[in-house]
This record gives structure tokens, sequence and C-alpha cells, in this order.
């Protein structure tokens, strides 16, 4: 029997890998950081006999309650990902499985590779309206990607996507690939936002984290979005880049893409900002909920505070009151709708036994139906253009 993670994204330390029916693991700590919560390694064993896995310690994780009520992902051809049993008893993470085959990987959430994140830059810059540019280097030397879909023309809105600033999060990027197939498409409903808005897309603003197989932290142990307010070149160079390339190009909606440890359903965070905008947010969250039933408005990090339970972000968040999240920065400084979307590890608890298979492509359908919302309030800004306009013309 053979136990590995030492590929793109894998990560686990192995105590004991004596007998299949008690195989010790423990959680590995991101580098040079002591958050740990990601997994992701490969079992070569015996097809058809029980496994017993247990993960120690889990209990000691960043996000301890993150386990209850969570199932392990399992894949033997790395594409087609299902839930095994899995158990947590306050301390340990147990997987109870048997095999099918010799060779099965298991993870935290599903992987999103750097050779895909590579595929995927190449598919999109393949299209006539889409350009790919490389904003800077990160802290190993990866590029930052962006993609720019449509034309910058005066009076287009300027909307900006980031995903993945934490690498562990990869539904975020699962997300992007959603929404790059909806505008990259010959839908109707694309290609009439395009002509009234030109995207900006980071799909991953943490490419090294994501090869290292961290869950929050950079190369260099810095959690990205605990950094908007003072990014170092030198440390958060993945911030630094992102956010002047923000300042030079202007925006107008921010979306910032994550997933969430313990609330089992997705949701949107607006940054601190004013009546209007929070009103503006409201809406969009409605118009989300009508255009895909994965996403709700019932449930969020203010309703979990408001029941007495503590969570790590919010509208309260310890970050927010310095502008260090990326939310919260660009809400301050630009005055605009900025949006944070949290995606679950844990099953959508309105899903069906189908939806618990493959749960990335609830995700990538998060990310195509995301254009309503969007279209939405880049119909009703043009309107509050319009109605301004008349009355200046009037007076």
């Amino acid at each position: 029997m053979k136990i590995s993670s030492n590929f793109d994204s894998g990560s686990i330390d192995v105590l004991d890998q004596k007998t299949p029916d008690s195989i010790v693991l423990k959680l590995k700590n991101d580098n040079q950081s002591s958050n740990r919560q990601w997994f992701n390694f490969r079992v070569e064993s015996t097809a058809g006999v029980p496994h017993s896995i247990d993960i120690v310690e889990a209990g000691n994780s960043t996000f301890p309650k993150g386990w209850s009520d969570y199932q392990v992902l399992g894949s033997y051809d790395q594409n087609n990902w299902f839930q095994v049993p899995t158990e947590y008893d306050g301390n340990t993470l147990r997987i109870n499985h048997t095999p099918a085959f010799s060779q099965v990987n298991y993870a935290y959430y599903i992987p999103y590779t750097y050779a895909r994140h590579k595929e995927q830059m190449a598919t999109a810059a393949a299209a006539d309206f889409c350009k790919h540019t490389v904003l800077g280097s990160t802290v190993k030397g990866r590029p930052l990607d962006l993609l720019t879909i449509g034309y910058d023309e005066p009076g287009k809105k300027k909307i900006w996507v980031i995903a993945r600033q934490h690498p562990g999060e990869t539904m975020a990027q699962w997300f992007i690939e959603g929404l790059l197939g909806q505008l990259l498409s010959s839908d109707e409903s694309s290609r009439s936002l395009l002509n009234s808005a030109v995207f900006y897309i980071v799909p991953n603003m943490n490419p090294d984290g994501s090869v290292l197989g961290n869950h929050r932290t950079n190369a260099a142990g810095c959690n990205l979005n605990r950094h908007w307010h003072q990014p170092s070149k030198l440390d958060t160079p993945e911030v630094y880049f992102v956010r002047k390339a923000l300042h030079e190009k202007g925006v107008d909606i921010f979306l910032d893409i994550h997933g969430d440890e313990e609330i089992p359903n997705s949701f949107i965070m607006s940054g601190n900002s004013s009546n209007a905008l929070k009103k503006q947010a409201d809406r969009f969250k409605r118009q989300y909920m009508d255009a895909n039933n994965n996403f709700q408005i019932a449930q969020d990090y203010d309703s979990q505070k408001a029941a007495g339970v503590t969570v790590c972000c919010g509208s309260n968040c310890g970050g927010s009151r310095n502008k260090s999240t990326a939310t919260d920065y660009v809400a301050h400084h630009f005055g605009c709708l900025s949006l944070l979307l949290e995606m679950p590890y844990k099953s959508v608890a309105t899903g069906t036994e189908g939806q618990r298979s493959n749960p990335q492509n609830i995700n990538i359908e998060l990310g195509a139906s995301i254009i309503k919302p969007l279209s939405d309030i880049i119909s009703i800004s043009r309107e509050d253009c319009s109605e301004r306009a008349a009355l200046t013309s009037v007076g």
C-alpha cells in the first residue's frame, strides 16, 4: 500500500499505512503558516478491501466546525468525484471506504489543478473578444493572469471578478469556469451584457498556494484577503498587482469568489458601504436567487452572528476596520457595489442525492447564472443615468 501527496495541490502527512483497516494521517500546515484544513492524497492499495482512514487532530484545524456533517470526496479518475462515508468525533475525521479500484484520490474538495488553470487561460484567450495579460509575478515567480472579456469603451461598466485568494477554496475557480463558459458563448444575455460592460477576471489570485496544497495562504505564508490595505510587493505581490490594476482601469462592480467551510449554502456578503449600495446588494441577491436555486439569502455570516454563532467573516469582521479585505477595500476606495460570494464545502442543504456527486457542477452553474443579476444591476444603472440626464436637460 502506498499513500502519496507529492503532486499539484497534494497535501497530507502519513503517520501509519501498514494495513488498510488502520491508516493514520494528519493534516499538513500551509507552508510558513499554522493554517491547516486542505487535504488531497492518493491511496494505492487493494480494490474491494474495506479501508479505514483516520485523519487525527482534525479538531485542531483552522475550521474544526467545518467537519461536522461533512463528507470527504473521492475519485478514481480525478474527473468524477463522489462522497465517501465520513465520521467526525470532535477530534478525528474518519473515512470508511471500500474502493472499487486499486487507486483512489481523496480530497477536501474537488481540486482545480494548475494544469487545468493553464488550459483555462489558453481556451479563453482563443476567443476574439478575450485578451490574456499577465499583471505581475507571484512570490514563486508564477504569472498572475488577467482575462479581459469584451472591449473597454467609453460608457461601459467595468466588472472585476477575482477568485481563489484562499487556494484551498477550489470551488471559486470552478465558478470562474462556469462564468467564462457563459461569457464566451453565443448566449444572447451574455452578448447583451458585454455590449454594456467589460469584464476583468483574475481566475486564480493564489497559484503558488494552489500548487503547494495550501488552504489559506500564499507561498510567503500570508492570507491575501487580509492585506488589501497595505500589500507588499515582496510578500503579497498577488494583491499588490491586482490592486494596482484596479486603480489603473477603474471598477464599477467587484466580485470576490470564495468557499466557506461551515455554512452548507451559497450566500453573498456586501462590503461595508452606503445604504444605497446595500440596497443594490439586496436586489442583486434576490435576482441571483431567482436565477439559481442553489443560491439563498436566509443564511449568511450576519445571520450566524445574530444567532450567537462565532464566524470568521461578515460585515463586522475584524479585518474590515482597516479595509484589509478585498470587498471592503474596494467598497471604500471606489464607492461601488462590492460583493463576497461564498460557496460551501458541505453538501448543499437543499440538494438532491444526484447533486452530491460532482458538486463542482453546482459551482459551474452558479458561475454561469450570475450573468442575470449582473445584467439587472447594469440595466438599473443605465436607467438611473438616463433619468439624471433627462432631469439635467429639463433644468
